[in-house]
């Protein structure tokens, strides 16, 4: 009877731990299960969340010591003591599910076997405490502290699978370079830069669609799995131009990316303030993101922003065929002109070589421009014609999450919400300002900005103030941004700090 209750209370103890620990899981998955990256998460949020694990084991042991020590004498009322372990426990998932995350955990066969050996971990730590420790006191208060393991249970699991999930990766990996070897007839093209990476591919896929079977990566798959899983499932024999969106967090990230797909052609879109919490400072980002120009073929061509100094210091330097395009400046291949921003779209005139195209969009933001003549550059490499080209972006809807306009009754909602940069958010706020009525925001702030985290949501509070009549600043930045938004000018009464999404939204 001992043994089966301590069975079973300990794999109900492991089932807890595991889901406690899904947090640890996301945030492995967000960082590409690099563990670094749940150390920078750590660091960025104060350790928050690892104070809650804290907090959790010292309220159960401290009820488990009470409990037991008032009771050792009946054994199997000492049993009881396991309940407020289970309890507090229980309580930590609830809580912490109710606070929803933006990306949540996405449950792929990796994490389905991250999540297994956890719970094999986690069982054999409890099972282990109850039989080795012999004191009873003891045993049954210190399993009240086995939250305080869950962190480092879920990343030993993730080690001790890290050996089978780098070989598995490599499988994966092996199995889309030989799909892409034979079809050596394949264009292929890589964009990368601190944003516009998404909604550059969907209109470059757009322009070439006119001409060619085009194949590009679905959403934001742009790591090497991402772009392999692509490859793989859903990559056709009969595609012409396989377009591969390249993300990056850590220098030599596109440089991997570029072994994989071997593009011909590079465009790259922006270096700006992204993730300079794992790149360190904006020269290690753009020399990352030049990454894709030394990984282009001998024949290579090469396209960068001309509205971005680094992107054109990179053109200055790159050694292929190579144009700038934007929207101003010297030596402009592509540009675009007289731009005119509704609340229905906009319209400019797209300047490539000797000809002129006037082009209307239903998209949104002032880096749409940009974005068309970078990819029209491209496409009038490849032979489309102008016609086509602007036949393209006109048909062309919003990308999701990415200034796309949700129109509920008399509100219109500008959802911008799938990340966030300092050019990014002054051009959501620009786009704003083309809309009629009481404009409101709601965000959370820049993150990942490393040092500058702080001074970057001040100047963006301030910039909010110039143009919305009410605030709603959420979480660990919202006083840095409340800051800068009373600093612009905005009345007090009309700034909300929450606590949450959920909270600001209602």
């Amino acid at each position: 009877m001992y043994y089966a209750v301590i069975c079973s209370v300990s794999a109900l103890s492991a089932l807890l731990m595991v889901m406690m620990g899904c947090k640890i899981m996301q945030i492995l998955q967000l960082s590409s299960y690099r563990v670094r990256g749940v150390w920078s998460w750590g660091k960025r949020t104060r350790f928050e969340y690892f104070v809650r694990y804290f907090s959790a084991a010292f309220f159960s042991f401290a009820s488990m010591l009470m409990f037991v020590g008032c009771f050792w004498r009946y054994r199997y009322v000492r049993y009881l003591g396991l309940v407020f372990h289970l309890f507090f426990c229980v309580l930590f998932i609830v809580l912490t599910h109710r606070q929803k995350s933006k990306t949540p955990l996405k449950v792929t066969p990796r994490i389905m076997r991250l999540g297994i050996l956890s719970f094999i971990l986690c069982f054999g730590t409890s099972l282990g405490l109850a039989i080795a420790v012999p004191h009873t006191l003891l045993r049954y208060s210190f399993a009240g502290l086995l939250p305080l393991a869950v962190p480092l249970l879920v990343l030993l699991a993730h080690f001790l699978l890290f050996p089978f999930e780098t070989l598995n990766n490599m499988r994966y990996l092996h199995r889309a370079s030989v799909k892409l070897q034979r079809m050596p007839e394949l264009i292929r093209i890589g964009i990368t830069g601190s944003y516009g990476k998404t909604t550059a591919k969907r209109i470059l896929a757009a322009m070439l669609g006119k001409k060619y079977r085009v194949h590009y990566s679905p959403a934001s798959y742009n790591t090497p799995l991402g772009i392999a899983r692509t490859v793989n499932d859903s990559l056709q024999g009969d595609a012409e131009v396989l377009i591969a969106e390249m993300g990056a967090r850590y220098r030599g990230d596109i440089k991997e990316l570029c072994k994989l797909v071997k593009p011909s052609i590079g465009i790259v879109t922006a270096v700006g303030k992204q993730h300079l919490e794992t790149f360190g400072s904006i020269e290690q980002t753009a020399n990352t993101k030049y990454e894709l120009i030394e990984g282009l073929s001998s024949s290579g061509f090469g396209v960068f922003s001309s509205d971005n100094e680094y992107t054109r210091a990179m053109y200055e330097k790159a050694p292929c065929k190579k144009v700038l395009a934007g929207e101003n400046g010297e030596g402009v291949f592509c540009s675009c002109e007289n731009v005119r921003f509704t609340q229905e779209g906009m319209a400019f005139e797209l300047v490539c070589g000797d000809e002129r195209v006037p082009v209307t969009s239903k998209l949104f933001g002032r880096h749409v421009p940009e974005l068309c003549a970078l990819c029209a550059a491209v496409a009038f490499e490849l032979g489309v014609s102008g016609a086509d080209i602007a036949e393209a972006v006109k048909d062309m809807e919003a990308v999701e999450h990415r200034l796309q306009p949700i129109v509920n009754g008399d509100v219109t909602v500008l959802d911008d919400a799938y990340n966030s940069n300092p050019a990014g958010a002054a051009n959501a706020l620009e786009t704003m300002q083309a809309f009629d009525g009481v404009r409101l925001v709601i965000t959370p702030g820049f993150v990942e900005m490393g040092s500058a985290q702080s001074e970057e949501n001040v100047a963006f509070g301030k910039k909010i103030a110039e143009v919305a009549e009410y605030a709603y600043f959420i979480g660990k930045n919202a006083e840095a941004l409340k800051e800068g938004a009373l600093t612009g000018g905005m009345a007090k009464e009309k700034i909300f700090v929450c606590a949450s999404r959920d909270e600001a939204v209602e």
